[in-house]
């Protein structure tokens, strides 16, 4: 099972974490109309407020360097 898992993003972690990240968006995408809801959508501020917004984004940013410096020295 880990062996089909790791051939379908190629033995990188670089692009397995785009996938995700990127899968992350679709589901925040498709979950718009459910986020109308106010009961919903007072719960997902609540979870994640916007002043850890640039949290996010940094934490995403390391992830994301660690990822290929995992396998920049590979040659």
């Amino acid at each position: 099972m880990w062996k089909r898992i790791t051939t379908w993003f190629r033995h990188s972690a670089t692009i397995l974490w785009a996938r995700l990240v990127a899968c992350a968006g679709l589901v925040l995408a498709a979950a718009e109309t459910i986020l109308q809801d106010p009961a919903v959508s007072q719960a997902v501020q609540a979870a994640l407020q916007p002043r850890y917004v640039p949290y996010y984004v940094i934490a995403i940013g390391l992830i994301t360097e660690l990822a290929r410096r995992r396998t920049l020295n590979r040659d």
